[in-house]
Order: C-alpha cells, then sequence, then structure tokens
C-alpha cells in the first residue's frame, strides 16, 4: 500500500512544480508596479515614447493571465557590423545570438515558444498595410503573465543584446494575444506524460 502512495504522490508533487512553474499565481498587475516597469524603461535610451506609452496600455489591462506575442520577422541580406557581429555571420545568426539570453529569461519564468516556422509564400491577404507582402519568419511565444513580461524587459541581459535585434532584422511586427486558446495544452500533455509514467511504475513495482 505504501509503494503506490509514493509513486502517485511523487507524480503530483512533480506535476505542482510544474504548475507553479507554468502557470504561477494569477494576479493583475497594480498601479505600482505598473509606474515601476516603465519608470525602468525609461533609463534604457531605445524605448520611444511612443513604444512606452503601448507598453504601459498592455501593462495597465492586465487579466493576472498568460498571453502569447506574435511574430512575423523579415532578416537583412547581411546583418550590420554591430558589437557582437563578425565578419561573415549572417542575420540569422546574429538574431539568432539576440535571441537566446531572451529564451533563457523567458524560460525561467514560464514562457516558452509555443510555434515557429519559416514562411511559405507571399501574403495571400493584405489589407492596408504597407510592405507586408513578404515575410521569412513566423513564431509564437507564450508568457506565464504580463508581469513576467515586463520583468523581462527590464532585465539588463535583454538590453545588452538589444542591438543585435536591429542589427539582424530588415523588417518585424510583434504583437501580444489575449485571451488565447491552444487545443490540447502543454499543462495538459505534461500532466498526461507524469501520469503515464507514474502508472508504468506502479505496473512495474507493484
Amino acid at each position: 500500500m505504501t509503494t503506490p502512495i509514493i509513486i502517485w504522490g511523487t507524480a503530483f508533487i512533480v506535476y505542482t512544480i510544474f504548475w507553479l512553474w507554468y502557470v504561477g499565481v494569477r494576479k493583475p498587475l497594480t498601479k505600482e508596479e505598473v509606474d515601476h516597469y516603465i519608470d525602468e524603461l525609461q533609463k534604457y535610451n531605445n524605448n520611444s515614447s511612443d513604444g512606452l506609452r503601448d507598453v504601459r496600455q498592455f501593462l495597465e489591462n492586465d487579466t493576472g493571465k498568460s498571453f502569447v506575442m506574435v511574430n512575423s520577422i523579415f532578416l537583412k541580406k547581411k546583418p550590420d557590423l554591430v558589437e557582437g557581429v563578425k565578419e561573415g555571420d549572417t542575420s540569422l545568426q546574429t538574431l539568432i545570438n539576440y535571441h537566446k539570453p531572451f529564451m533563457k529569461l523567458m524560460l525561467k519564468r514560464g514562457g516558452i515558444g509555443v510555434f515557429q516556422g519559416r514562411v511559405a509564400g507571399k501574403s495571400v491577404d493584405v489589407i492596408n498595410i504597407e510592405n507586408a507582402e513578404e515575410w521569412q519568419i513566423s513564431g509564437i511565444n507564450r508568457f506565464r503573465s504580463r508581469r513576467d513580461f515586463a520583468e523581462i524587459l527590464i532585465h539588463p541581459l535583454f538590453h545588452e543584446k538589444h542591438e543585435l535585434k536591429f542589427a539582424a532584422l530588415d523588417k518585424s511586427i510583434a504583437y501580444p494575444v489575449d485571451p488565447w486558446f491552444q487545443l490540447g495544452g502543454f499543462p495538459l500533455t505534461v500532466g498526461l506524460v507524469i501520469a503515464l509514467m507514474a502508472a508504468v511504475v506502479h505496473i512495474s513495482l507493484v
């Protein structure tokens, strides 16, 4: 009787740890927190007044829940030779070098890449948007909350590599989506995998 309790108790604890990392405690940002994040962002010279206004509006409309950032990217033929870019580097390599520390900050706070792929052709429907016919890469990143997103934005490591992004990109667009839905979803998949592993161990030992 003790062995099954240990097996399924361990499975429950593992899933609880995963849940706390991936979902966390859902609590909308307060006005004081929003002001703090905007004040911190103002310390960096790569943020325009319009950009800060848009970030503030996004943070003020916080639901406390997760959201995804949808990205469309078109790379330069050759990256600008800024600090961190070597002769012969491609724009894709430069973008990856920018993205690595960003992804580490995301992963630490329950963020993951939901989707990424190469664009298969020109846009099939463009209405009232200039220069939107061609893209090369499409990606969707999931963030645990606006609070986690804001913490990433004010992290020094994010800004240390920021010039690599501009060196690599010819054009890009990124916008948040909330609420969002993913069929099946990561929590369900992880839960089923943990349950399956526990069941296998249970059958083997009991």
